[in-house]
Order: structure tokens, then C-alpha cells, then sequence
């Protein structure tokens, strides 16, 4: 609103009051400051909020593989797309799938640091059905986070299954969010690199903010994929924190 404006709005006399007053105003050093100070806090906050959009939607924290690296991880993903159950819960109509983007934060365990070739190969593929509260995430192993004998250490397994664990309890608390309470895990067998393994998990029970889970993991046979091993069974209790309600639009992934 300009001048003349204002003018033909308030008046000669009130507006004439109205901006004496605030040049007088503008004349007192902390004013000024603050003025500044607001000027370039706004400024700093546009900025860091378009730039954390681009980030979100380009996902600028991508990775260059090598020719044999790219090779790998295509021959890996044609795959995984062609295994049975990827197919069979693809066709259930009770199931959703979600699939994340690897390094879509320099933060993340699984989605950063042990993803990519020779690692969690390829991002896993997720299906969950929320009438049922049943989760099946299938993923790839590679040889690089094997032991000297090639088998994988308890706890990435125990960190994979803590995370499937998790997205089932997802689907029974009200803001869809909750933090590892307990988590029990047993392995009857080991795991080996280089397999594709399935890791299955249900809701046992919930009461207010706590939800109860089950899980087991399986790996598949190279040869035949038909035939599996369980190699972990795993029961997690998970607690939504009384602020979950203030979190939910600050968690990147959401189960529709």
C-alpha cells in the first residue's frame, strides 16, 4: 500500500500520524536491528526451505557407480523383479507397495551407508497390507559386508528386521510413528552374502501408544528361489512418543 493510498484510506491526518511515528521509531537503534535481524532470518528460511524441497525431490545425495557396479545392481534388481513373491504380492489387491530411494539422507543407516553395490544392493522392495497388518520387504545382500567366511553379522540382520518390525507396528498406532522399545532376536541359522532374502513381520497386539510385532527372515536359495532357510526370528516391542502427533509431517516416509 503506497502513500496515496493510505491517504485516501485513513485519511490525511492518520496517516500522516501513522508513518511520522514510524520514522521515529526507525530512528531508535534496536529498532533498526531488529528490523535487520528479521530481514535477514526470513530470508535465511525461504532459502533453507526451497533448498531443502530440491534436495527432497532430486535427491542430490546420489552416488556415481563404476560400469561394473552398474552392471551388478541391474542384474540384481531384474532379479528381484522376476522372484515369485515379488509377483504373487505385486497381483494381491490387499497389499500397497513402497519402495525408498537410497541416499535420500546422509543420515540413514540401511538407505546410505550400507546401501548401494555389494551391500543392500538395490532398495528393497516393501509390501503391506493394513486391514492384516502384514509386512514383507524383500531385499538383496551383497559380498561386501560379509564376514571372512562369507556369512553376515547378526546385527545388520537384526537392524533389517528391526526396521520391518517397526513399519508394522507403523500401521497400528495413530500417528504412524514409534521407537524400538525392545527387540529380541534369535538365529537358528546363519546368513550368507550374496542371497535375497525375505523378512515377514505381524502385529501381535497393541494397547494405547504400545505395539507388539513378530517377524522372521528367510533366505533364498540361489539355485532355487522357491526353497528358503530362516535365518532369524525376532519379536519387537515399539512405544509412539507422546510428541508423535508433532512429527508427522517431518517423517519422509507415509503409509498410505
Amino acid at each position: 500500500m503506497g502513500i496515496a493510498s493510505s491517504l485516501r484510506l485513513f485519511g490525511k491526518a492518520p496517516a500522516s500520524y501513522l508513518f511520522n511515528g514510524f520514522r521515529r521509531q526507525m530512528k531508535n537503534p534496536l529498532m533498526k536491528k531488529g528490523v535487520v535481524y528479521a530481514g535477514v532470518s526470513g530470508t535465511c528460511a525461504a532459502a533453507g526451505y526451497m533448498f531443502g524441497n530440491f534436495v527432497m525431490e532430486k535427491h542430490i545425495y546420489q552416488v556415481k557407480y563404476t560400469e561394473e557396479q552398474e552392471k551388478e545392481v541391474l542384474e540384481v534388481e531384474n532379479r528381484l523383479q522376476n522372484l515369485k513373491i515379488v509377483k504373487d504380492l505385486r497381483q494381491n489387491p490387499s497389499f500397497r507397495e513402497l519402495r525408498m530411494p537410497f541416499n535420500r539422507s546422509n543420515h540413514s543407516l540401511t538407505n546410505n551407508l550400507l546401501s548401494g553395490p555389494g551391500r543392500i544392493t538395490v532398495p528393497p522392495v516393501i509390501f503391506y497390507d493394513k486391514s492384516t497388518r502384514q509386512v514383507y520387504a524383500i531385499a538383496h545382500v551383497g559380498k561386501d559386508v560379509g564376514l571372512d567366511d562369507d556369512t553376515i553379522h547378526p546385527g545388520l540382520i537384526a537392524t533389517c528386521m528391526d526396521e520391518v518390525l517397526a513399519i508394522c507396528s507403523f500401521l497400528s498406532l495413530p500417528n504412524k510413528i514409534a521407537v524400538t522399545a525392545n527387540l529380541k532376536l534369535s538365529n537358528p541359522t546363519k546368513a550368507y552374502t550374496n542371497h535375497f532374502y525375505i523378512l515377514r513381520s505381524h502385529l501381535e497386539w497393541t494397547k494405547g501408544r504400545k505395539a507388539q510385532t513378530h517377524g522372521t527372515a528367510y533366505m533364498l536359495d540361489n539355485e532355487d528361489p522357491s526353497k528358503s532357510t530362516c535365518v532369524a526370528i525376532a519379536d519387537g516391542l515399539f512405544v509412539e512418543p507422546r510428541f508423535a502427533k508433532y512429527l508427522k509431517h517431518v517423517i519422509p516416509v507415509s503409509l498410505p
